[in-house]
């Protein structure tokens, strides 16, 4: 293989290996949400059962009131707990990925740089 074929063909690996990690990097973002989705819906399921025993106890109109009020909040305040540990979630994916992508560019360049190097005293 001649020299310029041998620093393609290193370039070429390095690009395939830069969209490997960072095709690893987005898997592991997307199994980290799941599993903080499976967190969320385990709650919800927990909550949802007591509230169906709370209701089941309830004697008089006020008392059903009372229950309906507080599980609205609780509801409500399980709304927002999602989404924000959602975004904070996509916030981190983010900023790993763009970290990952980072480390990645500045490594491809790092192997580039003594082959521009070599190219170019070749040329002079």
């Amino acid at each position: 293989m001649t020299q310029p074929q041998a620093e393609l063909f290193d370039l070429y690996r390095a690009g395939l290996k830069t969209a490997a990690d960072l095709m690893k990097t987005s898997l592991e973002s997307a199994e980290r949400m799941q599993n903080q989705q499976l967190v969320a819906i385990r709650s919800a399921i927990d909550q949802q059962s007591k509230s169906v025993g709370e209701l089941s106890r309830a004697k008089t109109l006020d008392e059903l009131l009372t229950l309906q009020s507080r599980m609205a909040g609780a509801q409500f305040e399980r709304a927002m707990s999602l989404w924000s540990d959602l975004f904070q979630a996509a916030g981190e994916n983010q900023r790993n990925w763009l970290s990952e992508a980072t480390k990645l560019a500045a490594a491809a360049t790092t192997s580039v740089r003594p082959s521009a190097k070599t190219q170019k005293s070749s040329t002079a």
